[in-house]
C-alpha cells in the first residue's frame, strides 16, 4: 500500500495587487494555520518519503513552515506541473514516481488537488469523503491510501480517503484541549 498526502497551500494574501498570482505570499491567517498543521503532522507522524511542491511562493512558504515536522532526509522537488497542471497532469506526475517510494506529499493548488483526490477515491464513500466534497479549503490535507505497490497503477477509484483534515478542525481540537486543561 502507498500513502499519498494532498495538501493545498495555506491561505494567501491579496494585499499587494501588483503581485502576479505566482508571487502571492501567505496571509497572516495562513501562517497561523501552518502552525496548527505542523503540530498535526508531528502528532500523526506523517513523514512522506518524497514531497513534490508547486514552485509558487505561497506553496513554497507553506512547505517551509511545515518542514520542521518532516524528516530532514525527505527529498523535496519544486515542479511547475503542480502550479499549472490540473488533476490529469498531477496523476501523470504521480504515476512517474518510483515504486521504491512508499509515501508522497503533493503541495499545490485547487482545483487540481481536489479533483485528483475525488478521482482516486471515487466509490469509497466515507464521512471524510463527504466532508471533502463540501469544500477543499486552503491548507486542507487529504490522506489517501492507494492499493498496490506501484504508483504507475494509480487510477480513478484505486484508493481510499483515510482522513481529511482542515485547519478549522485543528483549531477546534486545540481549543477543546485547552478547555479540558483548565
Amino acid at each position: 500500500m502507498k500513502s499519498l498526502y494532498l495538501l493545498r497551500h495555506a491561505k494567501s494574501s491579496w494585499d499587494d495587487p501588483s503581485l502576479n498570482d505566482f508571487e502571492r505570499p501567505l496571509a497572516p491567517r495562513g501562517i497561523k494555520a501552518c502552525k496548527l498543521m505542523r503540530a498535526h503532522l508531528r502528532k500523526a507522524q506523517i513523514k512522506p518519503n518524497l514531497i513534490v511542491c508547486s514552485p509558487a511562493i505561497r506553496a513554497r512558504d507553506t512547505y517551509n513552515r511545515l518542514a520542521q515536522a518532516l524528516d530532514k532526509d525527505t527529498k523535496v522537488t519544486f515542479e511547475k506541473e503542480l502550479y499549472e497542471g490540473g488533476s490529469r497532469a498531477l496523476l501523470k506526475r504521480l504515476r512517474q514516481i518510483s515504486h521504491t517510494v512508499n509515501s508522497v506529499m503533493m503541495i499545490g493548488h485547487n482545483t487540481g488537488l481536489e479533483h485528483l483526490a475525488f478521482a482516486l477515491t471515487s466509490g469509497t464513500e466515507t464521512e471524510s469523503l463527504v466532508r471533502m466534497r463540501v469544500k477543499f479549503p486552503t491548507l486542507a490535507l487529504a490522506c489517501i491510501e492507494i492499493e498496490g505497490d506501484e504508483w504507475s497503477m494509480a487510477s480513478p477509484g484505486c484508493a481510499r480517503l483515510a482522513d481529511f483534515i482542515i485547519p478549522r478542525d485543528l483549531k477546534e481540537e486545540k481549543r477543546r484541549k485547552h478547555l479540558l486543561s483548565d
